[in-house]
């Protein structure tokens, strides 16, 4: 199988990528490997607000639908059920359904693999009842279950106290909010606000010692600064934050650096969204973790820059328009919380311009005047 472009990954950022790579005239190959596109967005029925501006305020849900019913029209091609497994010698990819493997060759290609949730070990961690973020909103926004009715929250990042707001719309009880660090993680004072309104303590300091309970989690015993403390609990939510998938630029001898601020260890890639493998892109959480702004705008950035890479959109044009994308990013991530994710990006970029001897670029020194 042929094409000019390999997207790996049907999320929100390989949607949008395919959308403004497919505009240009590319032929575009996505392959998911879960049963539907759409990624996270598919159990996100809260509102997302700080969108790109060429989308209203709208639900996840509703977003995944928007960007699925775009591409209709469009030369795009989708393999669901599939996953990239390796490289050939002669650089084509390997893509398999389980059954048989696929040898695709693809000019370009780009990555939106997105991240994966990070669990917290502790004795009865596999206990029914204990589980991830990820997993309460899946089973709250797509199978409409409450998870539980009394809750502990594992974990300060905006990630974890977004989930207690849904919680209180579902009946859950929180508890308390757990953190092992002396402050909270989230800077988002919007939500931080909300929560100490509401009066849900805040447990800094602290962390499970272990939790108990016969075919379920029954009970859990904290420890806050030095002091065990046993709690009656049906629910243990772990939000100890995500890190980004990073196989598929394992597999393609990408270079990599550790930004804490972007999930850990992320590849290099410059201001066009480009690793260290050549002619390969990455967009979305797989570049960074960061807001759903920031993932749908760098599946656009990597189009924009592939779509310039195979002559379908000259210099000029191509130049303008990531510009355009970058202050438009620059000023979605404005708050506490994303203007760290926004510095952390750029200051990756700007070291990977430096060592590989690159072109510095303007859009190192955005300023928020320009917003």
């Amino acid at each position: 199988m042929e094409t000019d472009l390999l997207i790996i990954g049907g999320g929100p950022a390989g949607l949008n990528a395919a959308y403004e790579a497919a505009s240009h005239g590319i032929e575009t190959l996505v392959i998911e490997e879960s049963f539907s596109m759409g990624g996270q967005l598919r159990q996100q029925t809260q509102v997302l607000d700080k969108l790109p501006k060429q989308f209203e305020k709208q639900r996840g849900t509703t977003l995944a639908r928007t960007l699925i019913e775009k591409l209709s029209t469009l030369n795009v091609k989708v393999l669901l059920k599939h996953t990239m497994i390796g490289t050939y010698q002669d650089g084509r990819i390997g893509v398999s359904n389980g059954v048989k493997t696929i040898p695709i060759t693809a000019k370009r290609i780009i990555v939106t693999t997105g991240a994966a949730e990070e669990a917290s070990v502790f004795p009865g961690w596999t206990l029914p009842g204990v589980m991830t973020i990820g997993a309460a909103q899946i089973l709250m926004n797509r199978e409409y279950v409450q998870p539980g009715k009394n809750a502990l929250v594992l974990g300060s990042n905006t990630f974890s106290l977004e989930i207690v707001k849904q919680f209180k719309e579902m009946g859950v009880t929180v508890r308390g909010i757990i953190e092992s660090n002396s402050e909270l993680i989230s800077k988002h004072e919007k939500i931080i606000k909300s929560i100490k309104k509401d009066g849900i303590p805040l447990y800094l300091n602290s962390y499970i010692e272990n939790a108990t309970g016969v075919g379920e989690v029954q009970k859990v015993t904290l420890n806050h600064n030095g002091i065990t403390e046993e709690m009656n609990i049906d629910l243990v939510c772990i939000g100890k934050g995500v890190a980004p998938i990073l196989e598929p630029f394992e597999i393609m001898n990408c270079s990599f650096t550790y930004q804490i601020r972007l999930g850990g260890w992320v590849p290099q890639y410059s201001i066009s969204m480009e690793t260290s493998s050549p002619s390969a892109y990455i967009a979305g959480n797989a570049a960074g973790i960061t807001s759903m702004g920031g993932i749908l705008l760098t599946g656009q950035l990597a189009a924009v820059s592939v779509a310039e890479s195979l002559g379908f959109l000259n210099e000029k044009l191509a130049t303008e328009k990531r510009a355009s994308l970058w202050k438009e990013l620059h000023c979605i991530e404005t708050t506490a919380d994303l203007r760290e994710v926004f510095n952390a990006r750029m200051a990756l970029i700007k070291d990977y311009h430096e060592e590989a001897n690159l072109l510095p670029s303007s859009l190192f020194d955005l300023s928020l005047e320009e917003c």
